[in-house]
């Protein structure tokens, strides 16, 4: 009896179940492999130099055949682990900085803050058009989702410690659990009734990411240790950058200024913004630097007093 029970279940859901579950096991591989980039006690030097191309080929391996197979559930398949496999390139070690190695950073641009949510509402209604218009191939918008996915999946966990009240984090985190153990059943129950090998497959790429909430619904009940452990280190030096190029724009103002390179509504715009010192306008003003017709501009939008701009017109 149970024999058949859970062949029933093998022939009905095993296919699903084995791809979302593949899922899991990929991204447990995945954070093993990143340890030793900075989470390891002595993180190795020069890692992500070999670990980035690495990641870069398998890549480029898969998303190659999602683009070239012609059978649609092992296009669905390719795309899926194409997309696992960009996320840790893309998302994660393109912008993750390392202490010490020959590039401690291969890029700036972080697609996990807060702000990144546009570009991914964006993108889902671009994937909503593209599949339904099929103008690009099911197995490709099988990558776009799953990748979409994960990255809206990693927008609320990267900051929700920072932007989630602590007393409202037990609530949030349950809710999620519930919503998604819904959802996840939602999916089951279709894999179940289908018989189609292809929407099995796509099923199984979507309840990926619905086992991952699930997961780690309990984890979001209170703020991670991994935000104020390494976040923490990050914005410190994300504000050394800051104050560095903010102290180049102020080089580049003194010399804009000082060359009457900026306009008379350059100029109040950075007052009104106080972009600038009053002081340091009123003496290229002395000097006769800036031209008649800002000098006019300035005194009709009362920056500068007739009395200043009769001088100017003495010299």
């Amino acid at each position: 009896m149970l024999s058949k029970f859970f062949g029933l279940i093998a022939e009905k859901l095993g296919r699903t179940l084995l791809i979302a579950l593949a899922g899991q096991l990929f991204f447990i591989v995945s954070v093993i492999t990143m340890i030793p980039l900075r989470m390891a006690e002595n993180p190795v030097q020069n890692y992500n130099l070999f670990y980035m191309p690495l990641l870069a080929i398998l890549f480029l391996v898969l998303f190659y055949r999602t683009c070239v197979e012609n059978k649609v559930s092992r296009g669905y398949m390719y795309g899926y682990f194409a997309a696992l496999v960009s996320w840790p390139l893309i998302g994660e070690v393109a912008s993750m900085p390392v202490d010490k190695g020959l590039v401690t950073q291969f890029s700036s641009m972080n697609i996990k803050l807060l702000g990144a949510y546009f570009y991914v509402l964006v993108g889902w209604a671009l994937l909503k058009i593209l599949w339904r218009t099929k103008a690009l191939k099911s197995s490709v918008c099988c990558f776009l989702m799953t990748f979409l996915s994960i990255w809206t999946f990693e927008l609320y966990m990267d900051n929700y410690s920072s932007r989630v009240p602590i007393e409202m984090m037990p609530t949030i985190g349950s809710l999620v659990t519930l919503a998604s153990t819904f959802i996840a059943i939602v999916l089951l129950v279709i894999a179940w009734r289908t018989t189609s090998i292809e929407k099995k497959t796509l099923l199984g790429c979507i309840l990926y990411i619905f086992i991952a909430l699930i997961m780690m619904g309990g984890q979001w009940k209170k703020p991670q240790t991994f935000y104020v452990k390494y976040e923490a280190a990050e914005i410190l030096n994300e504000l050394d950058e800051l104050k560095e190029e903010q102290a180049h724009i102020e080089t580049l103002k003194k010399y804009m200024l000082g060359e009457g390179m900026l306009s008379g509504k350059d100029i109040k715009y950075m007052l009104d913004r106080n972009l600038l010192e009053i002081e340091a306008v009123r003496d290229v003003i002395d000097k006769n630097i800036l031209k008649s017709k800002d000098l006019d501009y300035l005194k009709a939008n009362g920056i500068i007093t007739s009395e200043v701009s009769d001088k100017k017109e003495t010299h």
